[in-house]
C-alpha cells in the first residue's frame, strides 16, 4: 500500500481498498460458501488500513482452510482493480496469515503467521494455535529468563582461543550462559532466539558484557564478544556496549566479534558501529566466515582485524575441495592483513591441517572447552 500511495496518492489507495473490501464481502464470500456446500457464519472486517480478517465460525480441517486461502487468493490476484476517475487498471498481491483456534488467539496467531510469511516473502503462511502456541510461548523458560535478569545470573563462560605458533592461550570467547531453577546451565541454542522474541536479549546482553568488563579488569584477559547484525541496528544495544566500553577503558583488552551473514547490507551502518568501538581500541572479528552465502565483499567491506573460519569448513578440512577452498580464504586474508581463527578444532588431526595453512589461531574442544572464569584461572595456576 506504501507504493500505492506514493504512486497514484492516498485516494486511489483508499478506493482500491474499497474495491478489495467489496470483492471479498460478495464474489470471494459466496464461493467460498458454495465449496463448503453448508451455511458457515462468515465474517469480513477491514481491522487496519490494508489488512483484512475473514473469520468463518466452523472446525475444519487444514485441506479446506488451504481450499479457501486458494479462493481468496486467485480471486484477488486476477482481480482487475481500477484508479479513482479512471479507465486505468491496475492488479494487486496479497499476503495471507491464517490461524485455527478460539478466542484471542485466533487473531493473535492469524498475525504471527501473516508476519512470518511477509519475513519468508511467501503469500500463505498457516498456524494452528493449539500446535504452534508452544512455539511462542514458554511460561518456563520466560520465567527463567526473568530471574537470571533479576538475579543477575547470567554469567560468560569462556572459550580459549590459542596462538598456533606459541600454542600458548592468548584469549577467551565469552558465551553467555544462564541457569534454571535446579541450577542446571542452559545453553544458548535453548534461550536465545526466544530471549531475543521476548525483547529480553538486551537485558541479559548488558550483564553479560558488565561481568565480562569486571573479569578484564580482575585477570587482565583479552576476551571475544559475539554480536548478531540485528544487534548492531538496535540502538540500545549498540549504547549498552560503546558506553560501557568506553566508562570501564578496557577496550583494548576487547574483540567483537560480528556475525557473518547474508543479513549483512547496510555496509554504512555495521562501519559507523566499528568506528565507535575503534575509538576505544576494540578489535573487530567476522565470525563464521565461509558459512551459507558467505563473500569475499564482507572482507572487504567491513574494516576487520579477525575472521574466524566456519567450523563446516574445519571440520571437513582434511577433503581437498575444502583445504583448497580455506588455502584461499587464508590467502586473501592475509594480503589484507588479518589475522585467521579456526574454529571447531576437536583434535590433533584437525590442528595439524590448520597449522599447515598458516592460520594463526586456534579455538574448540581440544584447545579447550568453554568454562567459568574461576575454572580458568584455577587452570593457569596449575600450569
Amino acid at each position: 500500500m506504501k507504493d500505492l500511495n506514493a504512486f497514484y496518492g492516498f485516494k486511489n489507495g483508499d478506493f482500491i481498498l474499497l474495491q478489495l473490501y467489496k470483492l471479498l464481502k460478495s464474489k470471494i464470500k459466496n464461493e467460498i460458501l458454495s465449496y463448503l456446500k453448508h451455511k458457515v457464519c462468515i465474517d469480513i472486517k477491514n481491522i487496519h488500513v490494508d489488512v483484512f480478517t475473514i473469520t468463518l465460525i466452523e472446525d475444519l480441517e487444514k485441506a479446506d482452510i488451504i481450499n479457501i486461502k486458494n479462493i481468496i487468493y486467485k480471486n484477488i490476484i486476477s482481480s482487475q482493480f481500477f484508479l479513482h476517475n479512471s479507465d486505468v487498471s491496475i492488479d494487486i498481491d496479497i499476503t495471507i496469515g491464517c490461524s485455527k483456534g478460539k478466542g484471542q488467539e485466533l487473531l493473535v496467531f492469524a498475525e504471527r503467521a501473516l508476519h512470518n510469511a511477509k519475513m519468508n516473502y511467501i503469500h500463505f503462511m498457516y498456524y494452528d494455535s493449539k500446535l504452534f502456541k508452544s512455539h511462542f510461548i514458554n511460561e518456563e523458560l520466560l520465567t527463567t529468563l526473568h530471574r537470571n535478569i533479576l538475579d543477575k545470573t547470567v554469567e560468560p563462560f569462556f572459550q580459549p582461543i590459542q596462538d598456533n605458533k606459541t600454542s600458548k592461550i592468548v584469549k577467551y570467547e565469552a558465551l553467555m550462559r544462564l541457569y534454571d531453577k535446579e541450577g542446571n546451565i542452559l545453553m544458548p541454542q535453548t534461550f536465545i532466539e526466544k530471549a531475543r522474541k521476548y525483547r529480553l536479549f538486551n537485558k541479559l546482553m548488558e550483564i553479560l558484557i558488565l561481568k565480562v568488563i569486571d573479569y578484564i579488569k580482575k585477570y587482565k584477559i583479552d576476551v571475544s564478544i559475539n554480536l548478531d547484525y540485528n544487534d548492531i541496528l538496535n540502538p540500545t544495544m549498540k549504547n549498552i556496549i560503546i558506553d560501557n566500553i568506553k566508562n570501564s577503558k578496557v577496550g583494548s583488552y576487547i574483540t567483537v566479534e560480528i556475525l557473518e551473514s547474508k543479513k549483512i547490507s547496510n555496509y554504512y551502518l555495521v562501519n559507523d558501529f566499528i568506528n565507535d568501538l575503534k575509538a576505544f581500541n576494540v578489535k573487530i572479528a567476522i565470525d563464521d566466515f565461509g558459512s551459507g552465502f558467505s563473500n569475499y565483499e564482507h572482507i572487504l567491506n567491513i574494516n576487520t582485524d579477525y575472521i574466524k573460519l566456519d567450523g563446516s569448513l574445519i571440520k571437513k578440512i582434511d577433503e581437498d575441495i575444502y583445504y583448497n577452498l580455506l588455502k584461499s580464504i587464508v590467502l586473501f586474508s592475509k594480503e589484507q592483513n588479518i589475522k585467521i581463527v579456526a574454529e571447531f578444532v576437536s583434535n590433533l588431526k584437525i590442528l595439524r591441517y590448520v597449522k599447515s595453512l598458516d592460520i594463526d589461531y586456534s579455538q574448540g574442544y581440544y584447545i579447550g572447552k568453554p568454562q567459568r572464569i574461576e575454572k580458568i584461572m584455577e587452570n593457569k595456576i596449575e600450569r
